[in-house]
């Protein structure tokens, strides 16, 4: 059987204290009661009460500086706080506001008014506790979900002659939308790219796995970079477009033994090339996103990875990540990181740059970045 809800009633008036106590617990309320503010939020710590009935003026500790330390306390769930004054100037009302109560009474209380404040914020109290019980589902909900989409990061193959390949990701929240895979494919080339779908979180993370099969799908009936990005976007369009879901990618085909590199770009960020003089941007054709509109065509380059150069691929997350004072990491100073920086792989100190420029700034997006280079 399920207890009555518990009120902490604290009035230094013995008197008042006795009142409010019968009344409550006529009222089919549990009652703890104190007789100063020191004991109030002792108790209150203690107990943890559904609500307080907490008297303004009160020796020891006054309940605005009870009301005060209770709402400011990480410790303690959410704790509805009704404070009793025995004045009806606006400055005491406003100054228990502005510490945190959620409601007040004036003295001598009325009866009627006392039972429609306590079931009020009793009702809120309740509602409180559900959304917590559910944040909480969802945030084992989500983790589950993050272990999950963990399993669609590749294992990055070895690819022999000089070249390597090393990738990353890392979402803003517990899933992204974010993805990275690399393909070998028959003739001893590998298909490698990165991509980015429109939003964050859940529905964003399930679109990047659709996208992902779908991807390692195809690839296997179309080895032309320009022509597999025209078939996936027919896909993705039929997939999500009602929903309004796109994703930009930038695509590559790349032989190992040769250096030789295909490149194609569906609306997404273009590569850097790193040589020895530092970093630079590949210009790659204009292109729409992969899902904007039906039978989009690509266009494809050739160019030739030499010994000791890398190509980085990245996410937008790169350069839109901000600062504490919400200025953006910027194209430029990836660039200019790389002039100073060592490497390959040069992405992995990239983003500890990216990192140590957001500071304490929460991460505003996905991260993702993968490498192919070829040693000298």
């Amino acid at each position: 059987m399920q207890l009555p809800p518990l009120i902490l009633v604290v009035d230094d008036n013995p008197a008042a204290l006795e009142i409010l106590a019968a009344r409550l617990s006529a009222g089919g309320y549990q009652v703890l009661t104190a007789s100063d503010g020191e004991e109030g939020l002792t108790l209150a710590r203690k107990v943890l009460p559904d609500l307080v009935l907490l008297d303004i003026m009160m020796p020891k500790l006054d309940g605005i500086e009870v009301c005060r330390r209770l709402k400011t306390d990480p410790a303690l769930p959410f704790l509805p706080i009704i404070m009793v004054t025995a004045r009806t100037d606006a400055k005491d009302i406003v100054a228990g506001l502005e510490a945190g109560s959620d409601e007040y009474l004036t003295k001598p209380v009325d009866h009627a008014a006392l039972m429609a404040r306590v079931k009020s914020m009793l009702r809120i109290k309740a509602l409180q506790d559900t959304v917590m019980e559910q944040s909480a589902k969802l945030k084992t909900q989500l983790k589950t979900a993050a272990k999950i989409q963990s399993l669609f990061w590749p294992e990055i193959p070895e690819l022999g002659g000089g070249s390597h390949i090393w990738a990353i990701s890392r979402p803003a929240a517990y899933v992204g939308g974010d993805l990275y895979d690399v393909i070998r494919l028959p003739d001893g080339s590998v298909l490698a790219y990165v991509a980015d779908v429109s939003g964050k979180g859940v529905p964003a993370a399930l679109i990047m796995a659709a996208m992902s099969a779908l991807i390692r799908s195809a690839a296997m009936q179309e080895c032309e970079i320009d022509l597999l990005l025209a078939a996936i976007n027919n896909t993705v369009y039929d997939l999500a477009s009602e929903e309004g879901f796109f994703a930009t990618i930038v695509l590559s085909r790349f032989w190992p033994s040769n250096g030789v590199m295909h490149l194609a770009s569906a609306g997404h960020l273009p590569p850097v090339c790193v040589t020895g003089h530092g970093g630079q941007e590949i210009s790659l054709p204009k292109s729409i996103a992969i899902g904007v509109t039906p039978d989009a065509r690509y266009d494809k380059i050739e160019t030739r990875l030499a010994h000791g150069e890398s190509v980085l691929f990245f996410s937008d997350g790169v350069i839109e990540a901000e600062d504490e004072e919400k200025e953006r990491f910027g194209i430029e100073r990836v660039l200019s990181h790389m002039e100073g920086a060592g490497g390959p792989p040069w992405g992995e100190g990239l983003l500890h740059s990216v990192s140590r420029w957001r500071g304490d700034a929460a991460a505003n997006d996905d991260i993702t970045v993968l490498e192919i280079w070829r040693d000298h």
